[in-house]
């Protein structure tokens, strides 16, 4: 049945940010709802239903994060343990970094390091591990949280070894199969059939097809998993629930307890482990968001409320901030949780003349600048970023505002990236040095 309030909001809200497929799948007092809007893509008219197969990026993290706990009941990791303990020949550009890196480390975005695209190498994770031997190392491990794909790829090359098998198979034998995920597999594995493609838009609204899928190996730990929304519904559901004889109810808990707080971050207030965390109208929500090859998705949980939503919408960068308001209202309709944005300060002149620069990673580039009285944020994808995920979108410049004279946080308040909090970070001698944006710390450039 496709009249109903949920597919009604699905296809209004798709309409309205242009995204030519979408799907949601809510759980909630104890039943599961589906809705689905659009086409596999602009180029073919199939309707997109619950065999439909999405792209459901960095929420991966969580399935590698959770293959890893399985390990840990089994005795064969502790968290607190080196990575050195099972990769023994794990180099970074900083000798005493490289012996400090935990596991703990990999799966909380803590480990210190910068951006890393590997150049060269088979594409394996072996062959991206060893890459990393020059990475400079921005902050001692364990300091600051920093989103990196990098620690998903150690983690998913220790499974390999632990196992002695690839690192998809082993996530099939300790997670996928005992779960129940029939049709998840990876985009490694080039899925064929009733399969979703992801979409650049471009500064005239046209939608692009982005590149098939990413051929790279080292990608699958961090961003590869592919499968059905209703895979993603049960998989949330696994992680509301006792652990199913997969996992030990202590340890589906102890991934969703914060392990390092963070400022002024998108993603939340603390990170879990492979989980971001955020309080929310009063209620601690769960969850993690992916994008990857023109699909953008957002899973969130409520423990409390023995609640899930998962949204993917198949065009980007308007995917960004079509998920959020999904999620929102998700909340207010099936719990009455309110999540609105704070207003930010009016404009500070002297303060934006602090803020105006050039930031960058190895994938992206941020650009703060002022427009009369009000601050605007550019974004741009690098070119080797371009390399592994084929066309990008069109980031129309964002506007955004300081939320408080005490620190540095702010907030985008229109375009693609609206509703995104961040926070810039300054030097020891109280220079802006970095701009968190979407997790990542990006670094102030001459």
């Amino acid at each position: 049945m496709t009249d109903t309030p949920l597919h009604r909001f699905l296809s209004a809200k798709a309409s309205e940010f242009n995204i030519p497929g979408s799907a949601i799948a809510v759980f909630a007092d104890g039943e599961e709802s589906y809705a689905f809007h659009g086409t596999t893509s602009v180029e073919d008219a199939r309707p997109l239903d619950g065999d439909t197969l999405f792209h459901f990026g960095s929420i991966t993290k969580t399935y590698t994060a959770t293959a890893i706990m399985r390990l840990v009941a089994e005795g064969k990791i502790d968290l607190d343990a080196p990575v050195r303990r099972y990769l023994p020949g794990f180099r970074l550009s900083d000798e005493d970094a490289a012996a400090a890196v935990t596991i703990t480390h990999l799966l909380n975005h803590t480990a210190g390091w910068s951006d890393y695209l590997p150049e060269g190498g088979d594409g394996s994770l072996g062959s991206y591990v060893a890459g990393m031997a020059g990475v400079p190392v921005e902050t001692p491990p364990g300091r600051h949280a920093a989103y990196k794909n990098a620690g998903f790829a150690i983690a998913g090359l220790i499974m390999e070894s632990l196992t002695g098998t690839a690192y998809e198979e082993a996530m099939r034998s300790l997670v996928l199969d005992p779960v129940g995920l029939t049709t998840a597999t990876f985009m490694t594995r080039k899925p064929t059939g009733h399969v979703a493609m992801g979409h650049a838009a471009q500064a005239d609204g046209t939608l692009d097809i982005t590149t098939d899928w990413v051929a790279e190996r080292y990608a699958d730990p961090s961003g590869g998993i592919v499968s059905t929304i209703g895979d993603q519904l049960r998989w949330a559901r696994f992680h509301l629930s006792d652990g199913a004889d997969v996992l030990p109810r202590a340890l589906l808990v102890q991934m969703q307890q914060p392990t390092t707080e963070v400022e002024g971050d998108y993603f939340g207030d603390g990170i879990g482990l492979g989980w971001f965390l955020r309080t929310t109208g009063g209620v601690r929500t769960v969850g993690h968001g992916g994008s990857m090859v023109g699909q953008y998705s957002w899973l969130l949980l409520v423990p409390e409320r023995n609640f899930a939503v998962v949204t993917v919408a198949t065009a980007g960068p308007n995917g960004i901030p079509y998920n959020q308001d999904v999620v929102r209202w998700a909340l207010e309709t099936y719990l009455g949780v309110v999540d609105r944005d704070p207003e930010p300060l009016p404009f500070d002149e002297a303060r934006a003349r602090e803020l105006v620069g050039t930031y960058e990673t190895a994938t992206g580039r941020a650009i703060v600048r002022a427009d009369g009285e009000q601050l605007l944020l550019d974004f741009e994808v690098t070119a080797e970023a371009l390399e592994v995920i084929g066309k990008a979108p069109d980031f129309e410049p964002s506007e955004f505002g300081m939320l408080s004279d005490a620190n540095d946080q702010y907030i985008v308040t229109s375009g693609p990236l609206a509703g995104m909090r961040g926070v810039f970070s300054r030097d020891a001698s109280g220079a802006i040095e970095t701009i968190n944006l979407a997790g990542r710390s990006y670094l102030r450039v001459p």
